[in-house]
């Protein structure tokens, strides 16, 4: 299978564990990727030379500008045609939303030299798009072989746009997970919340739950953004500020140190007009360290824990409060969910999962018999 990836995601080299895996499975790979580009939040600029990385083709393409997501805008469309001609994959896939111009100027490249073109889109709730963005989804949607979901909300809306095209739902990356998770000990419930500290992630759910928890139990908070000092004011108000420790926001492989901490995870989420849960990464890292996680039924969030962990109806403090009191009462039960939520991350998530699953797809597009 030979195939070419677009998309601005891999010009970190932090993020091609799932291409690395397709090269291990048998898969000739050239990915196009931004000559240079600043991420939002980074001050340094992304830079990226041709070269191969673990058998993994890795093309600089000019590009200029950004769109209201960060990503760059406009893609050198001579760069990417001599690419795919040069390359001529069986499949080309471009990672870049529909609406964007790279995504419609790939899908009529790929169809105008004779290739499969599938496309991976995030977009898990419908949005508000401009004319040129429609008329570009419209004509993407029209040129495509198939479609990935990055969850299976994804998935499932961008069937609406072509009913019949064939789909999947597979994450943009995987996840990485320890040989062995380290055991700490700690209080008899530690408890963890990692995400932006916005309305929409529901920690003052979580905070408003605590309140009658027994024991010595406690809460880490680990990230940072507008609504902090009103929840740090909460937490006042509510009698547990004492038990909340507010560790701010950290680079994600710090998070690492952080797990070993955690008894459980909670991800209390509650859906907005714009927003859901559309792939919860902090929550499949808890998993893969062996920590419980307990999620609202917002979104993507039950879909990805499944039978591995505990989902209790969003904005309901209540359920929330009876699922932290099971688990802080009954270790053998937490020790069972923490071992079924890491069997299902090593066989769902992890990037070799995440490239067998693309491959498989890939080749049911292709017309090819699975391997």
């Amino acid at each position: 299978m030979r195939t070419v990836i677009v998309s601005h995601t891999y010009a970190d080299p932090a993020n091609r564990g799932k291409l690395r895996a397709l090269a291990g499975q048998g898969c000739t790979l050239a990915v196009a990727v931004p000559d240079r580009w600043t991420p939002p939040g980074r001050l340094e600029p992304l830079t990226t030379a041709y070269g191969d990385d673990a058998g993994v083709r890795i093309t600089p393409i000019a590009v200029r500008g950004t769109d209201r997501r960060g990503a760059p805008a406009r893609w050198k469309a001579s760069a990417l045609k001599r690419l795919i001609s040069d390359f001529r994959p069986d499949i080309v896939q471009v990672e870049e939303e529909p609406g964007t111009a790279v995504a419609a100027s790939v899908a009529a490249l790929a169809r105008k030299l004779g290739a499969r073109c599938s496309l991976l889109t995030w977009e898990s709730v419908p949005q508000e798009h401009s004319f040129a963005e429609r008329l570009r989804r419209k004509r993407t949607f029209a040129r495509l072989d198939g479609i990935v979901g990055g969850s299976a909300l994804a998935a499932g809306l961008a069937a609406r746009e072509r009913p019949g095209l064939p789909s999947a739902a597979i994450p943009q990356l995987g996840i990485r997970v320890p040989l062995a998770p380290p055991v700490e000990s700690h209080v008899p419930l530690a408890i963890g919340f990692v995400g932006r500290l916005v309305p929409e992630k529901g920690l003052d759910i979580l905070l408003r739950a605590s309140v009658r928890l027994f024991g010595a139990w406690s809460i880490t908070v680990v990230g940072t953004g507008p609504a902090q000092e009103e929840l740090e004011s909460l937490a006042e108000k509510l009698g547990v500020a004492a038990r909340v420790h507010w560790m701010g926001a950290l680079p994600r492989r710090e998070l690492a140190n952080v797990w070993p901490r955690l008894d459980c995870l909670v991800a209390p989420s509650r859906t907005a007009a714009r927003w859901v849960e559309a792939y919860p990464v902090p929550v499949l890292e808890a998993m893969g360290h062996g920590v419980v996680v307990v999620t609202s039924d917002s979104g993507a969030l039950p879909d990805v824990v499944g039978a591995a962990g505990l989902v209790v109806p969003e904005d309901n403090p209540d359920a929330l409060t009876e699922a932290l009191v099971r688990l802080g009462s009954d270790e053998e039960f937490r020790a069972k969910l923490g071992a079924e939520g890491r069997r299902r991350v090593i066989e769902e998530y992890v990037d070799d999962a995440v490239a067998r699953k693309t491959l498989d797809f890939w080749r049911r597009l292709a017309g090819r018999p699975e391997a």
